[in-house]
């Protein structure tokens, strides 16, 4: 599992890296606003992190009907939980925004790894 580990890590630094410089391209060469730009960099992110996940992270034969929409899922919780944890931290409670992103730079990963792991790309063990 700590090999899992490193190779979620890896996707998941590629991927934020995809959506950084897309969503820079987007804003600054193509024009878009800055929402247009960011939800450009998202989801050339999440193209990229589904298909490393599915063969380098976990390593599973690719099932799309299934894997697709589950990771989409994972994905889009992970959004929402990221943003309601930095409103209840920075906003609700008042503490400095990068408090709440350090709380959410623990907190997300990790279970988004054991969302991806136990259930988006969980492989069905054959039953003796």
């Amino acid at each position: 599992m700590i090999r899992q580990l490193g190779r979620f890590a890896s996707v998941g630094a590629l991927a934020t890296l995809i959506h950084v410089t897309v969503a820079l391209i987007l804003d600054g060469i193509a024009g878009l606003a800055p929402q247009a730009a960011n939800l450009g960099g998202f989801l050339a992110a999440v193209s990229f992190s589904y298909v490393g996940h599915l063969h380098f992270t976990f390593g599973v034969a690719p099932r799309h009907a299934q894997h697709g929409p589950r990771f989409l899922a994972v994905a889009l919780a992970a959004y929402a939980a990221s943003a309601a944890m930095t409103y209840a931290i920075n906003t609700a409670l008042g503490l400095p925004f990068a408090v709440a992103m350090l709380v959410v730079a623990g907190v997300v990963p990790a279970t988004t790894f054991l969302a991806l792991r136990l259930w988006t790309f969980a492989e069905r063990r054959p039953e003796r």
